[in-house]
């Protein structure tokens, strides 16, 4: 059960930087500056204090600025640049100003922005980031509308009593962070024995998967959180996936299967067992027509990516949701994930392709395709609005 243990207080550090967006600003025609305008000479005899606070404020306008600062050392205000046409913009700005070319120079820098990761705060919410539950975390897998309400899927496990619905409290990334919950437990049915498919001794579920009822007021996305690159253990948020569509249908499975996780990111692998019986380390608790994903020599899962979205990638960002991950192998390089089908057919019918509020009440869930109950999914108290539960208050 890939869960981690933040014994006391969950620390997550964020780097917050400045930023600078150009959007989809294109380049003037014009001729870029050569080197010695960029460089520029000396600064003789000017406030450069004053100069910087009559020039700053209208230079850092132009798309494409990334700072503006004074070089104390050299007498000169400093401005960088995404690229050197910029600096053909600056230009009439200095001249207005009486400051000659000789006082300022212009660097090309790359541009600064926000550090986002899967551990920092995520407004609105999207899948595959941190949540934070009792002493542990795991991962947020999506969101959606529920006839029980808008809603966010986690696992079982991820939940302070497995198999038994009750109020376990959801903070995102921590309650340290983030004391304000986003979600409380609203539906984790029971495990069942026998039925002719569950092994002597143990108890059975088709899926690893429990919701959770949003608070009233957070707002949450169709999206799952992109990193840098796959498979290369990056925590840093560069975009999101969309999720298009949503497979209501299968059971098995073939080729490769994406997931993201607070824990090993954007990892990827391919499907070597499908539709398999998997019994649970260290517990009675066994899996039915679970899908097993590898990727040899290659961590794609650890402790914490409980949770995680599966899905399979379609043209550029656009995605289809198949399911969610709930375990791994010790050596990192093997998950298992419940499809998709069986959280429906165990917390009902859900939509994962729309954006939602919490507290705005119950969709119809959308069709999941097997005629199955559209109803509130269990006894969880689906409070809100202005919930923050124990027990609604």
């Amino acid at each position: 059960m890939n869960r981690v243990s933040v014994a006391g207080r969950v620390v997550v550090m964020i780097m917050v930087l400045a930023i600078a967006a150009c959007g989809d600003y294109t380049d003037p025609v014009m001729s870029p500056p050569d080197e010695a305008a960029l460089r520029g000479g000396p600064l003789g005899g000017l406030d450069i204090a004053a100069q910087f606070a009559g020039t700053s404020p209208e230079v850092m306008a132009l798309p494409g600025t990334v700072f503006a600062a004074r070089d104390e050392s050299t007498g000169r205000l400093v401005f960088g640049v995404e690229r050197p046409a910029v600096a053909n913009d600056i230009a009439p700005i200095m001249a207005r100003q009486g400051i000659p070319e000789s006082g300022y120079r212009v660097e090309v820098t790359e541009p600064i922005r926000f550090m986002s990761t899967l551990r920092s705060e995520h407004r609105p919410v999207i899948g595959g980031v941190q949540i934070h539950w009792s002493s542990y975390v795991c991962t947020l897998g999506f969101s959606v509308d529920h006839a029980g309400g808008r809603s966010f899927i986690t696992n079982s496990h991820c939940t302070d009593n497995q198999g038994t619905t009750g109020t376990t409290q959801y903070n995102q990334p921590s309650r340290t962070s983030s004391p304000d919950p986003i979600g409380f437990e609203a539906d984790d049915p029971a495990y069942v024995r026998g039925g002719g498919v569950c092994s002597r001794g143990k108890v059975c579920r088709y899926s690893d998967a429990a919701r959770a009822l949003y608070e009233s007021g957070i707002e949450s996305r169709a999206r799952i959180a992109k990193t840098t690159g796959e498979n290369n253990g990056s925590l840093e948020v560069a975009g999101h996936f969309a999720v298009q569509s949503q497979d209501n249908s299968s059971t098995s499975f073939s080729g490769t299967m994406h997931k993201v996780g607070r824990t090993t990111g954007w990892s990827s692998g391919n499907v070597t067992n499908t539709c398999a019986t998997v019994n649970v380390s260290g517990s009675n608790i066994q899996l039915l027509c679970q899908t097993i994903v590898q990727n040899t020599g290659t961590q794609i899962v650890g402790g914490g990516d409980s949770g995680s979205p599966v899905f399979t990638r379609g043209s550029g960002d656009n995605v289809q949701l198949v399911g969610i991950l709930w375990g791994g192998n010790t050596s990192g390089d093997l998950f298992v994930f419940s499809p998709f089908k069986s959280v429906q057919d165990e917390l009902g019918s859900m939509n994962a392709t729309t954006d939602g509020v919490g507290g705005d009440g119950g969709g119809n869930g959308g069709d999941d395709g097997d005629g199955g109950d559209d109803g509130d999914g269990g006894d969880g108290p689906n409070c809100p609005p202005n919930s923050n539960n124990p027990a609604c208050r």
